[in-house]
């Protein structure tokens, strides 16, 4: 008897059920702009055409959407200007990026990013604050075979800071990429010595541009006890920082079938949309030696 209910339940349930079509509403494309500058290094900026949520992705579709016919000019807050050179750079996909030559990061100095292209003009501004304190960065042995890394933080006193951590790992990565939980302030720890970890992460760049598909056999967060690790701490000023921790939320949020994000990203692309992000930057390259052993 219970079969036979089970069965007429089934038969009822596959009958109401019907095919969904979702219509994809009008779009607006815009200039996503991915683009930082670092003290001491020049200026980098991949320009590309968003697409609406429902687009079918593949390389050529991507491809498409990278613009490499823009004028972008890049204007230091001293007066000095430069217009960015493209660059094929294999290590991101589409393979081209614009570069300054000429002009580079400076601490403490402003600059802002003009960029024209089909009609349009699209301009942001960032700045490079003082650089982090690094006290001194270490593995720290959890297995026979893994490490986790911690970096022991000198905050200045009075100042509010705003962190940013990167990783790349030699023979695996090509380029840095945030590490887990890259993002954070000195509030709570302000003017203190304190330390943080720098967990391995498989998150990609801000913008998904280049995606770190890294996958290996070992416990979240951790390192290999034989890998090399560069690590790159930055500081940001405070509208980088909500821009890129924005751009980070909304990658977990997309990972979290459960998390419902109300409102658009942050940006501080001024008639596009993406980022435009000074940093002050630290690297230190760990690995385990045989004193260590």
């Amino acid at each position: 008897m219970q079969l036979r209910y089970l069965i007429i339940l089934l038969i009822t349930l596959t009958s109401c059920s019907k095919e969904v079509e979702i219509e994809q509403p009008v779009y607006e494309s815009k200039v996503a702009v991915d683009g930082w500058i670092e003290d001491g290094d020049y200026a980098n900026v991949i320009l590309t055409r968003s697409s609406p949520f429902l687009t079918d992705y593949d390389s050529a579709s991507i491809r498409n959407t990278f613009l490499n016919y823009a004028k972008v000019s890049l204007i230091a807050g001293n007066g000095e200007s430069e217009v960015l050179t493209l660059f094929r750079k294999d290590e991101f996909f589409p393979p081209f990026i614009y570069k300054s030559t000429r002009l580079k990061g400076q601490i403490g100095e402003s600059y802002q990013l003009k960029i024209e292209v089909s009609g349009e003009t699209i301009t942001a501004t960032t700045s490079i604050p003082a650089p982090p304190v690094i006290n001194r960065i270490q593995m720290i042995p959890t297995s026979d075979t893994t490490v986790t890394i911690d970096a022991i933080i000198d905050d200045p006193l009075d100042l509010e800071n705003f962190y940013y951590t990167e990783i790349k790992t030699q023979s695996f990565d090509t380029r840095f990429h945030p590490s887990a939980r890259p993002l954070f302030t000195d509030k709570g720890f302000n003017g203190q010595t304190t330390t943080i970890s720098v967990g391995r992460s498989n998150q990609p760049d801000p913008l998904s541009i280049h995606d770190i598909d890294l996958k290996r056999n070992l416990p979240r967060r951790e390192f290999a006890i034989t890998d090399t690790v560069f690590v790159k701490i930055s500081c940001l000023d405070k509208n980088a920082f909500q821009v890129l921790n924005e751009i980070n939320l909304d990658h977990l949020s997309s990972d979290n079938p459960f998390s419902f994000v109300e409102k658009k990203t942050t940006t501080n692309i001024e008639g596009g949309i993406g980022r435009w992000t000074g940093q002050a930057s630290v690297t230190w390259m760990v690995f385990k030696t045989q004193e260590n052993n």
